[in-house]
């Protein structure tokens, strides 16, 4: 791997492999230098050696009193907090509590300055996770008793009940560090209900905040997959090579043991800035130029990639990156399904 400008690989817009073959023989490909993106990342990101850093702050309750009463900001803090740490793709630095995460902040967004400056990891976070509630929900409806006669004019007597619902409705939001900006807006609405029998209209419960904090985890899970696979680890791009028909192979620090496996797709990304015409802020996002296929050519640390596409002669640069769609299981799709039943 080479650090000059020395050249430049243009590649059209399709790749002139044929088939959905992945193997390839490495011989029949030569090295060739890249040139260096803008936004090179920290050398143990290039060495395969970094899982994304994220800190999770209670979600704003917005002042509502639902969402006071039962601690929803903490409690589906709690639920991201669970769910990532358990998901193997970021390493969770900490849960700040919303009174005093300015500070914690302020000093994480130092130390990715720093971290930036001299090119290496010292514990900086790479993301904030949080978000707000826009209305919390907490009601009640009465049903009188029935009388419910059969073919065979058996009555079954239903008693009255008292049927309780509560809904959460809000916004997550996962931005950048240290520049703070949003990455990516995952809004949610979710309720949970249950009905118990009573003995007349006036025996209504009132909220203990467990229905609430039952529909703020569900409302949770259901945009989870979409946040796990914000978080799929990268594949930093570090080596190209090219063969006499010029087909395109590229090194990246995604190895199988992040769970990925020869003929997985992936997409190419890289980072582009963003000028705001309107605060003349410059910020940055993420841009996919390409896709590609994972070859037979893959160990736990790396992986070589086939590169199927890029759009609109697009150039891999040295920092760009890939990644594989976070896939979830049966079981996964399943128990997701199991907890939005009433009780």
């Amino acid at each position: 791997m080479k650090n000059g400008y020395l050249s430049t690989i243009l590649v059209g817009t399709v790749i002139g492999f044929s088939g959905c073959s992945t193997s390839i023989n490495l011989a029949e490909y030569h090295p060739v230098n890249i040139k260096k993106g803008k936004h090179i990342p920290s050398r143990d990101k290039l060495t395969g050696n970094h899982l994304p850093k994220v800190i999770i702050m209670d979600i704003d309750d917005n002042n509502l009193e639902n969402a006071k009463r039962a601690k929803l900001g903490r409690s589906m803090a709690v639920d991201i907090n669970k769910e990532l740490s358990g998901s193997g793709k970021v390493q969770v630095l900490k849960r700040v509590a919303s009174k005093n995460y300015k500070d914690i902040l302020n000093k994480e967004i130092k130390a990715a300055e720093l971290g930036r400056e001299i090119g290496e990891d010292i514990g900086q976070a790479d993301y904030l996770v949080s978000g707000q509630l826009s209305n919390v929900t907490y009601t009640h409806k009465f049903s009188e008793a029935q009388r419910i006669r059969d073919k065979k004019g058996r009555v079954d007597i239903i008693p009255p009940s008292m049927k309780y619902k509560s809904c959460v409705e809000g916004t997550l939001k996962v931005f950048s560090l240290p520049e703070l900006v949003a990455v990516k807006s995952l809004p949610f609405k979710e309720c949970s209900s249950f009905s118990e029998d009573v003995r007349s209209s006036s025996d209504i419960k009132p909220s203990n905040g467990s229905l609430e904090r039952k529909a703020g985890s569900l409302a949770i899970k259901k945009i989870i997959p979409e946040l796990k696979t914000f978080f799929t680890p990268k594949g930093y791009i570090y080596e190209m090579r090219k063969n006499k028909d010029g087909d395109i192979i590229v090194k990246t620090t995604l190895g199988s043991s992040f769970g990925i496996k020869e003929g997985d797709s992936v997409k190419i990304y890289t980072i582009e800035d963003v000028n705001n015409p309107l605060t003349g802020e410059t910020t940055t996002t993420e841009v996919k130029i390409g896709k590609g296929v994972i070859s037979d050519k893959i160990t736990p640390v790396y992986s070589w990639i086939i590169v199927k596409e890029l759009y609109d002669g697009r150039e891999i640069k040295m920092g760009d990156y890939v990644k594989a769609k976070y896939k979830f299981s049966i079981w996964e799709t399943m128990k997701q399904q199991i907890d939005k039943i009433d009780i």
